[in-house]
């Protein structure tokens, strides 16, 4: 196993590293310190070129110039927070609002904007880099200075983890960090050949501006039942796109969803020990985005489907949604993992 550094560029006078795992199956993964973001996800292929199943882009300069967070960690709060308020501890915050009246992804200045720090970690049979961030209210708007630890680990299973731990906040604050990343496992910018699995019997109902209305709505004999798997691209078809928050039970155990591209073969269990995963397939997509798989072409809408585990959106707001405060003197962990492999 190997672990690579480099620095790819320097934004505000600060270094930008890419951190690349590589494990003995020939499976990368690399990680940039701007945003704590999943860059790369490159598996071997029978051409010998391999083959990047997530979007991302090679300059880190390029994440400021769209919104799709790609591969990006995102936090505080992942998702929307209504009107961005909420009361905790018997006091009312008002925190930023940066997408039609609400707060989204953190706001403005959330994980995804910041550069990291990093370590290295090696083990018989795992590599890992941990990035840390000290987060400051005077900065993003939440509650408390904060510190916050993620943790990529690829091992030679082909499972990829992200971990995130939440500590040392000077005072109550909210954490329910995600990351945002897109899957595209073909050689097409579509999804047309791939079928999607989730363990999910319920999804959330939302507002026109995407925030729950606390509804819980049933899976059966819609286009939003993956409990036996369907093309994906059919689903999208059938109703215009997903930006939807499914509720799962949470296993790191035994997989609650497994996207597959039926043409390669290639595919990935998912994994995740909080209670929902957001689905969302690039609807309503800007032109002028080029990710770094598609090699010079430019993005297209419904290309890839970004897959986020989390608590449900807005919950702390809804009381049945999942505890996402964080208190002084405590910590919190959470953990997601992708496992690669190739369909016999």
């Amino acid at each position: 196993m190997e672990i690579k550094t480099q620095l790819v560029e320097e934004i505000d006078g600060k270094p930008v590293t890419k951190i690349t795992l590589v494990n003995d199956q020939g499976v990368s993964a690399s990680v940039l310190t701007l945003g704590a973001t999943w860059q790369e996800f490159l598996v071997p292929t029978s051409s010998g070129e391999p083959k990047n199943l997530i979007l991302g882009f090679d300059k880190p300069s390029d994440y400021f110039t769209n919104s799709l967070c790609a591969g990006q960690s995102i936090g505080r709060v992942a998702g929307r927070i209504d009107a961005g308020r909420f009361r905790l501890n018997g006091h009312d915050y008002q925190v930023p609002q940066n997408e039609k009246g609400n707060c989204l992804h953190g706001g403005p200045q959330g994980f995804h904007k910041q550069n990291w720090d990093y370590r290295l970690e090696e083990t018989s049979d795992a590599v890992n880099v941990i990035l840390t961030y000290s987060a400051k209210g005077e900065v993003d708007g939440f509650p408390g200075d904060m510190k916050i630890e993620t943790k990529f680990t690829l091992d030679n299973a082909n499972r990829f983890a992200i971990t995130y731990t939440g500590k040392d906040t000077s005072q109550s604050t909210l954490f329910n960090p995600t990351n945002h990343v897109y899957f595209n496992l073909g050689e097409r910018q579509d999804l047309t050949h791939h079928s999607f699995h989730l363990l999910s019997h319920q999804y959330l109902e939302t507002r026109d501006d995407l925030v729950p209305t606390g509804k819980f709505l049933d899976v059966a004999g819609t286009a939003y039942d993956f409990r036996k798997g369907q093309n994906l691209g059919a689903a999208i078809a059938q109703i215009g796109g997903f930006d939807d928050a499914f509720v799962v039970e949470p296993s790191l155990v035994e997989p609650v969803g497994l996207l597959k591209d039926e043409e390669s073969g290639d595919q990935l269990k998912l994994y995740s020990d909080r209670n929902a995963w957001v689905v969302y397939t690039m609807g309503g997509l800007p032109g002028g985005i080029y990710p770094a798989r598609d090699k010079g072409q430019e993005a297209k809408e419904f290309e890839a489907v970004a897959l986020e585990a989390q608590f449900l959106p807005d919950a702390i707001n809804h009381d049945d949604f999942g505890d996402i405060t964080l208190e002084p003197n405590t910590t919190k962990t959470y953990h997601i993992a992708f496992e690669y492999s190739k369909a016999e």
